[in-house]
């Protein structure tokens, strides 16, 4: 028996991207961001559920990923957004005319211009990141000299900086004017029907504008909001996009019980003392299969519908949890990690709340090889 079970809701998923569909209108095109391990959801279960849902592109971080979809799915678009190291020497994996490879440097189209079929190209624009794409400062000078070499060019797009972690948004309008302004130069040089996109999702909840020819939904798709900020942002905007549900549920299962009296020691360090006699549970998860060691003596899990406590330190592989007030706990139960028990339910916002982390984060770093389960 495998010490945790992943399910991932089929009829979350959909809602997610219904709320999005309703949102974008009819004319942008929605892609489902799936890279690391789909946010730690399962790249394959999560991409046969996407596009299953309507979703028309799935987005990656790296070229191991897209390989690994296209050998499954063998006519999926797919958006490399990362960078790849080698390329050179790797080049002919990206011979597909179905991959859009972002690039960051004009030597990278040179080198993708020669393969056939040509993969499509996407040129990053560093509009107030400072990590991947040109400069805006260098659009003049890189679109003249793209096409009077003439090299493909398919695609432009920019990622926001700041627009999940304010309710102020002059930056991320900043970025957009920006983003604009290059567009538009390279409208000038002849490229007139690139494909323009910028909005993850953030900014496609918030800002119309920014919505352009396609969004790259990345946590939303999840069910996870990408921030508080975000949330308020919307309320004093006066918008309404929804509710988001989450698709993931992490169970696990008691795997000891024993009584301890009280004035007992539990766990490395001796961290936690009972004050009162003890039922302790043991599950078989800890900070190797993804769980938060600064969950440590003030986490919970569910059992029966109830909160039970995590005492003592997480193991690597173990995590001891009070059920004293679970009389009927016996082992086998579930335990849940993520998700509903009851009326019960903890989040990865509930994780994050209390290791000071994000949602991102939490869900992201679940062990990848615990099978990932599709139900409706």
């Amino acid at each position: 028996m495998l010490s945790s079970r992943i399910y991932l809701s089929r009829s979350a998923f959909s809602h997610n991207i219904a709320l999005f569909r309703k949102l974008i209108g009819p004319k942008t095109k929605f892609t489902a961001i799936i890279k690391s391990n789909a946010y730690g959801h399962g790249l394959l279960a999560t991409a046969s559920i996407a596009l299953d849902a309507g979703a028309d592109y799935l987005g990656v971080n790296s070229l191991e990923e897209a390989l690994s979809i296209r050998r499954v799915f063998t006519k999926a678009t797919i958006l490399i957004m990362g960078s790849i190291p080698d390329l050179k020497e790797r080049k002919e994996s990206l011979a597909d005319e179905n991959f859009w490879v972002m690039v960051s440097r004009i030597e990278e189209i040179e080198i993708l211009s020669k393969l056939s079929p040509t993969p499509k190209i996407h040129l990053k624009v560093d509009t107030g990141m400072s990590r991947l794409g040109i400069p805006t400062s260098d659009a003049e000078v890189l679109a003249k000299e793209i096409f009077e070499k003439k090299l493909p060019l398919s695609g432009i797009a920019t990622h926001f900086a700041s627009t999940e972690d304010f309710t102020e948004h002059s930056y991320s309008m900043l970025q957009l004017g920006r983003f604009q302004d290059t567009i538009d130069t390279f409208a000038k040089h002849g490229f007139i029907d690139l494909i323009c996109h910028c909005a993850s999702s953030a900014s496609a909840m918030l800002f119309s504008e920014a919505r352009m020819d396609l969004v790259r939904v990345g946590i939303s798709l999840y069910g996870l909001w990408p921030s508080l900020e975000t949330k308020l942002s919307l309320s004093l905007m006066k918008k309404d996009v929804g509710m988001l549900k989450p698709a993931l549920s992490w169970k696990t299962q008691i795997q000891h019980i024993q009584n301890l009296n009280q004035g007992t020691f539990i766990g490395y360090g001796s961290t936690y003392k009972t004050t009162h006699d003890t039922k302790l549970a043991v599950v078989p998860v800890g900070y190797y299969e993804g769980l938060d060691r600064k969950l440590s003596n003030h986490g919970y899990m569910l059992v029966h519908g109830e909160r039970a406590k995590i005492l003592g330190r997480i193991c690597m592989n173990m995590t001891m949890l009070d059920i004293t007030h679970i009389p009927d706990a016996k082992l086998g139960d579930d335990v849940v990690i993520l998700g509903k028990s009851g009326n019960e339910m903890i989040s990865a916002d509930d994780h994050a709340a209390w290791t000071g982390t994000i949602n991102y984060e939490v869900v992201t770093k679940i062990l990848s090889s615990f099978p990932r389960i599709i139900e409706d």
